[in-house]
């Protein structure tokens, strides 16, 4: 395996974290003009947890993420790099993760219902159309049930920064709206790695 191949990880964790700030920001603040802002929180929060679960997976080895992987095809004496991974492989589904997630880790998703009824959510609004739900409220409880508190485990990473990089205003709207449909919420502080 080439050593290109371990930067996945760090990619999949700062993207995926991205996303999710993206994501709320989608939820908290609707644009007037976008009639798809809530659905598209619902599908970029999905797709967050997928790729901060991956990355988490693949800090323990890169290639555990992938269901199928390239043949040597007369290539025997080449490494396999990163771009034939990103050309030829496929990774795990998001269905599989959790039970991947436990056996490369140890770790499990704590809310597992909401996790996969989460992810039929967003295929039916991939796929079919956009249901009847509050979408706000459905991400939101998603984002912080599941999400936040993997992100927490996994790295100890307050996830707020990654909202404020998209509005920086978004803290107050969120607790408020967290409040709102009972999840109580406190900014994570993050645990200093040396001490002073």
């Amino acid at each position: 395996m080439h050593s290109d191949t371990h930067q996945i990880a760090s990619h999949m964790k700062d993207f995926g974290l991205h996303a999710f700030g993206r994501s709320i920001v989608d939820v908290v603040f609707c644009e007037i003009t976008n009639p798809y802002a809530h659905a598209m929180g619902v599908i970029r929060c999905a797709h967050a947890a997928e790729l901060l679960i991956k990355a988490r997976i693949a800090e323990e080895h890169p290639l555990l993420i992938f269901e199928k992987l390239s043949r040597p095809k007369g290539q025997e004496n080449k490494l396999l790099d990163i771009n034939t991974l990103l050309n030829e492989g496929r990774t795990i589904m998001y269905s599989d993760l959790p039970d991947l997630l436990w056996a490369a880790t140890g770790q499990c998703i704590r809310d597992i219902e909401r996790y996969q009824s989460f992810g039929r959510l967003r295929n039916a609004i991939t796929h079919l159309g956009i249901p009847d739900a509050n979408l706000s409220h459905e991400t939101l409880l998603y984002g912080f049930n599941v999400i936040e508190p993997l992100v927490r485990n996994f790295w100890d990473i307050d996830v707020l920064k990654y909202l404020e990089e998209y509005d920086c205003d978004c803290e107050e709207y969120l607790v408020e709206q967290l409040t709102e449909i009972g999840i109580q919420f406190t900014r994570h502080k993050v645990t200093p790695r040396y001490p002073a």
